[in-house]
């Protein structure tokens, strides 16, 4: 055989390999999405209209306002007027 006509055959190898790696690697990203069904339609659609449950929002400290300023006044004298203790070190 002549390197003329090795050259292009080997070329043409080392093409169709890299093109049939390529195929499973698209199947694979194919396989990974939902399958589109009239069932998945009518379920996402019960569920947009599900009533959504209550939602409760936990409140950072359970003092009030008095508590916090009567316990900022008590741990904050003669400390130096900033951060949390601003305005209560008198």
């Amino acid at each position: 055989m002549n390197k003329s006509m090795i050259q292009p055959a080997l070329a043409f190898i080392v093409v169709a390999a890299v093109l049939m790696g390529s195929v499973p690697a698209q199947a694979a990203e194919l396989a990974g999405q939902p399958a589109k069904t009239t069932a998945g339609k009518k379920a996402a659609k019960a569920a947009a209209t599900r009533p959504v449950g209550k939602v409760t929002f936990l409140r950072g400290s359970e003092e009030t306002a008095q508590e916090r300023s009567t316990r900022l006044k008590r741990e904050c004298k003669g400390r130096v007027n900033a951060g949390a203790c601003e305005g209560y070190t008198r």
